[in-house]
């Protein structure tokens, strides 16, 4: 191929990623704008005009007046124990399943691992239902925390097991000749090791978790405690003709894990590869 049929290929294929990235971009550029704009100036002038006087002050209406704060504070409290008890339990599975000689490792594997990302929550949710209700902590944070971990574990545990399969064996067999225990071994020695395996694990935990939406509006009945997901859904229903503080709600629902996102863009298409490798 030549050299100006090359440029003319790459041209065309750069506006053609161009246009593509405008529309991806496009309802995120609707979204901010939106939130920052009066109802009736949207209705007039459409969803793309530059706003005449820019309202800032949406934002605080929808964190202190219509519970965004605490449908904030509720997914946090969701999230962050789901991703490090997950990750706690991730790391042993992982250990024991390549550094352990258990009986049947293999089955054991791929029924608590595979299957557990393969089976869909909402395939399983009257079953966590009831289970949770058994329990007695339906409509408690532990009611949504806990199927998540599983399955978040489960995950996590691939990954995991994954990066530990590269690693060589020879000092681990060192360390247990020095008398080290196997306890020691993970925590002392693998884990600091497999920190970009764990960053990678964290990253994909929280974002699901934070996105989680089936699993709070079953567990948590109570509006006061739902995450953003589930509190966007009722903040629409209630007030779907205000436009701008819908916006407003889309953006604090959505804006902390864009950001999240870019920050860990690369261990998260890692973590997306490295648990297909065995």
């Amino acid at each position: 191929m030549s050299k100006g049929k090359a440029k003319i290929i790459n041209t065309m294929l750069f506006i053609f990623l161009l246009i593509l990235a405008s529309v991806i971009l496009m309802p995120f550029l609707i979204m901010l704008l939106g939130s920052v704009r009066e109802h009736i100036d949207i209705i007039i002038r459409g969803p793309l005009a530059l706003p005449k006087i820019w309202h800032f002050e949406n934002y605080y209406i929808v964190l202190s007046r219509y519970r965004f704060g605490i449908y904030f504070r509720n997914t946090f409290y969701i999230t962050a124990p789901t991703v490090i008890v997950s990750l706690v339990f991730a790391l042993m599975a992982a250990y024991s399943f390549v550094f352990l000689d258990l009986p049947f490792r293999k089955p054991i594997v791929l029924i608590s691992t595979i299957l557990g990302v393969m089976i869909a929550s909402e395939f399983i949710m009257i079953p966590l239902y009831r289970l949770m209700n058994v329990f007695g902590i339906l409509d408690t944070y532990p009611a949504a925390i806990l199927p998540q971990l599983a399955m978040s574990a489960a995950f996590s545990a691939l990954i995991l097991r994954s990066f530990f399969l590269g690693l060589p064996r020879d000092f681990i067999d060192a360390a247990l000749v020095d008398g080290a225990t196997n306890w020691r071994i993970l925590w002392s020695i693998l884990a600091p090791i497999a920190r970009p395996a764990i960053i990678t694990s964290a990253a994909l935990t929280t974002v699901w978790t934070w996105n989680s939406y089936i699993l709070p509006l079953v567990m948590l009945p109570d509006p006061m405690k739902v995450p953003l997901a589930v509190g966007l859904l009722l903040f629409r229903g209630t007030y779907t003709i205000n436009i701008p503080l819908t916006m407003t709600g889309t953006v604090v629902t959505a804006l902390p894990m864009l950001i999240f996102y870019l920050l860990f863009q690369q261990h998260i298409i890692k973590g997306l590869t490295r648990g297909a490798v065995d």
